[in-house]
């Protein structure tokens, strides 16, 4: 029988460790929350009508640590995005509480690339490679949200809160094996409060969310990734001619580890991101119509991956301006 080449030896020794043991969290090393989505006016529900917000999301990122994607472990992943996110929102005249009660569902498309050095099929004894690429583009899985909100003015101070919940629905495109997924094949919920605070005097505008996401299990892998929380921050001084400049962050925790089967450990996953900001409200067709572009460089990750992202958002209201109204 020849010899075994050491080259061979090595890379058999490192697939079978792969499919044995899983040591990132939350599969596909993200969360079904998109973090930094929620920017600047997070707390604030509008007048009555119907608002379209459409996000272009790209997002860069990297790990050297093994990453469960679709029933196969990785290790040297890579990964790029590109995806448009179109929301429609009606917000109620209903009163609740109080409050006015918001309704809207996003559709995500785009196209998602993963590359890794070394993958592995998992449970043990399906095909496994020294490197592994695939690429998508396909839609998302959808998201229906609903919001209750508030708000109060004093004078220059004006501040705004609410209570949203999202639930994630597995209908994007997905395949078992295949490491570029655009949806996640699992239900989920996120649940969580927005503010923010302005002086008009100054023209200082604070917005935070703080949100927990409860995820469901991937039937196709027997895998389900811990709960996590997740904390977005932004701060902006409003300048004249519409312009406003800032810093917005983000902050992700873990809070419960995953289960399923290779699983190797109590692994949960933590990132933090921060960057600028830099918005133009502008009146157009009637309406009055708000540009915001947001740059997060995400650094102290741990069990998950690490890189840039970058938000293009564009929001408008369907129904024109009241006289003397604006559409916030």
């Amino acid at each position: 029988m020849p010899k075994p080449h050491p080259t061979s030896a090595l890379v058999a020794g490192l697939l079978f460790a792969l499919a044995g043991a899983c040591a990132s969290a939350a599969e596909g090393g993200k969360s079904l929350y998109l973090l930094g989505k929620r920017g600047p006016l997070a707390g604030l529900i509008p007048k009555p009508g119907w608002y379209v917000t459409n996000d272009l999301y790209y997002y860069s990122a990297s790990s050297s640590e093994l990453v469960p994607i679709s029933g196969r472990v990785n290790q040297g992943v890579s990964a790029e995005a590109l995806i448009n996110l179109l929301q429609l929102t009606w917000i109620t005249d209903l009163d609740l509480i109080g409050g006015r009660l918001a309704l809207g569902a996003l559709i995500p498309y785009g196209r998602v690339e993963i590359e890794a050095t070394a993958s592995a099929l998992t449970p043990p004894g399906l095909p496994n490679a020294l490197g592994k690429s695939d690429r998508v583009t396909d839609f998302g899985d959808p998201v229906l949200a609903a919001s209750l909100g508030w708000k109060h003015r004093n004078g220059d101070l004006f501040r705004a809160w609410n209570l949203y919940s999202s639930l994630f629905i597995p209908a994007g495109s997905y395949q078992l094996g295949r490491i570029s997924n655009i949806g996640a094949n699992r239900w989920g919920l996120d649940v969580g409060s927005a503010f923010s605070m302005a002086n008009f005097g100054t023209g200082r505008e604070v917005s935070g969310v703080l949100g927990v996401t409860f995820n469901g299990e991937n039937p196709d892998t027997d895998y389900r990734s811990g709960t996590d929380l997740h904390l977005e921050l932004s701060a902006r001084q409003h300048l004249p001619e519409g312009f406003a400049i800032g810093l917005a962050g983000y902050y992700y925790q873990q809070l419960t580890a995953d289960s399923g089967s290779n699983l190797l450990g109590d692994f949960k996953g933590r990132v933090a991101a921060l960057g600028p900001e830099i918005s133009y409200q502008f009146q157009a067709a009637g309406r009055t119509m708000g540009l915001d572009l947001r740059w997060y460089h995400e650094f102290a990750a741990q069990n998950r991956v690490e890189g840039d992202a970058v938000f293009l958002t564009l929001s408008l209201p369907l129904q024109r301006d009241s006289a003397g109204a604006g559409a916030r």
